[in-house]
């Protein structure tokens, strides 16, 4: 089974995945859209504006998938 690595960039710059995750290449897209979620779930009691990125590089150090996510919150009243 290959090995991807997920590296993560938000507001503290990037985290290099240096370990990755032997999983099917069917399964990346779930596991990107988990490591955002999980993310938000972090920062955006932080922050009003978030930007997360997750760039998927295969074992060949190649960018191989990129998930984002961007939320904005702002009270309107």
């Amino acid at each position: 089974m290959p090995r991807y690595h997920f590296d993560v960039i938000n507001g503290d710059g990037l985290e290099r995945d240096n370990e990755g995750l032997e999983i099917g290449k069917q399964k990346v897209p779930a596991h990107v859209a988990a490591i955002l979620t999980d993310i938000a779930k972090d920062e955006l009691p932080k922050s009003p504006e978030v930007v997360i990125q997750v760039s998927v590089r295969d074992e060949t150090e190649q960018e191989v998938f990129r998930g984002e996510l961007s939320f904005k919150a702002e009270w309107t009243a």
